[in-house]
């Protein structure tokens, strides 16, 4: 005997409106006073198992923020704030990215262009770049007040690790 179901015309279309919301709850846009983040981060060498994505906001409060596998991320930040983005990968040169959200979305057009910024980071092995560190953040993201155009600025200047210099606690050799 075979047993089949038999689904009402009703019941059929209330599964696919079920399956249309949940699929615009996953794609929908940042919140009303919120721009969203997306990026990717990449190593150089090696795998993200050990990446770490620090957000910082105004200097004194952390947001939540997750990477995927891949190195992927997606955050929305809140409007009128300042926050600083830590790229983290033991083994490699940290980064930070700094992201200023005022006047983000002061225009109709800004808004439309405004509401989804998206990045990759890349981060450096420690060998490629031995005893150097960068010279603060590497890149802002900030909006122009009055129209709201993204401005990005990049600065990879790097200087000499002091800390990496010096000689590390317990290495002198042992007196027999």
């Amino acid at each position: 005997m075979e047993k089949r179901l038999h689904f009402s015309c009703e019941a059929a279309l209330l599964t696919a409106l079920f399956a249309l919301l949940a699929l615009s709850l996953l794609a929908a846009p940042a919140s009303p006073g919120s721009i969203r983040i997306a990026g990717q981060l990449y190593i150089t060498e090696g795998h993200l198992d050990d990446a770490v994505l620090v957000v910082e906001l105004e200097g004194e409060h952390c947001l939540a923020a997750e990477l995927d596998a891949h190195g992927r991320f997606t955050m929305d930040l809140p409007m009128n704030s300042r926050l600083r983005l830590h790229f983290i990968q033991p083994g490699h040169l940290p980064k930070e990215v700094l992201v200023d959200t005022r006047n983000a979305l002061n225009t109709p057009k800004a808004v439309r262009e405004n509401r989804k910024v998206m990045f990759v980071v890349v981060l450096e092995s420690e060998e490629q770049r031995p005893g150097l560190k960068y010279d603060g953040p590497v890149g802002a993201i900030r909006f122009v007040n009055g129209t709201g155009t993204m401005k990005v600025v990049h600065d990879l200047r790097v200087v000499v690790d002091e800390a990496a210099r010096e000689e590390p606690i317990g290495t002198t050799p042992l007196m027999d």
